[in-house]
């Protein structure tokens, strides 16, 4: 049985909606953090930069979100959640998926924690303000390469769908959540409202976000 370290609306969100996907048994293993349990020993025995979420997969541990998703996938090809090896598709996935992970959370991670970055209060404030104008660049960017397609690589759901749709709910704090672009709101909305992910929000106790668009 898989184990997921994870805590709640953290980036475990992605791979617990993909274990709910791909429908196998996995055990939830909470982490407080605000008692900072993940940056304990204990659990860096198993993700040694103390960050969430790690995988655990018998004697293999696995840790980086987009890594844990993409294993997942390619362990369980039943699931169909990656596009066909070889592919343009496949191409495009490898394509997002990196630039979510390489791009987009790391401009988050500079807007929610820019004291990671710096111990001054006034250097904070400045990365901070300078994060949000990338995030919407990059937010035009994907906005434009999912175009009119269904899904973010074409017309099968894939694990990006997902990562995306976690990524729009972290954005809800901006002033212009990534919902505000039609082609990316699209996508996620089909992503939120499916099954496994309704699941894995009930499972972590998380609301959609609030002030997402009422048609």
């Amino acid at each position: 049985m898989y184990k997921l370290f994870w805590a709640p609306a953290t980036a475990a969100m992605a791979p617990q909606a993909v274990l709910e996907e791909i429908g196998v048994a996995y055990e939830m293993a909470k982490l407080d953090i605000a008692t900072k349990e993940h940056e304990q020993a204990e659990y860096k025995k198993f993700n040694p930069n103390g960050r969430i979420p790690t995988l655990v997969d018998g004697d293999f541990v696995i840790f980086e979100t987009a890594a844990i998703c993409q294993y997942l996938a390619d362990k369980h090809p039943e699931a169909n959640l990656v596009p066909a090896l070889g592919s343009e598709a496949r191409g495009r996935h490898y394509q997002w998926l990196t630039y979510m992970t390489n791009t987009l959370q790391v401009g988050f991670l500079d807007w929610f924690h820019p004291d990671w970055t710096f111990a001054d209060a006034g250097r904070q404030a400045e990365l901070k303000a300078a994060a949000e104008p990338k995030l919407y660049r990059s937010f035009q960017v994907l906005n434009d390469g999912i175009g009119n397609n269904r899904w973010m690589t074409g017309e099968q759901f894939t694990i990006c769908d997902i990562y995306l749709a976690m990524l729009a709910r972290w954005s809800r704090f901006l002033d212009k959540p990534m919902w505000l672009w039609p082609n990316i709101r699209r996508v996620v909305g089909a992503t939120y409202i499916r099954p496994a992910f309704q699941r894995m929000m009930q499972k972590q106790g998380i609301a959609w976000a609030e002030n997402w668009p009422r048609d």
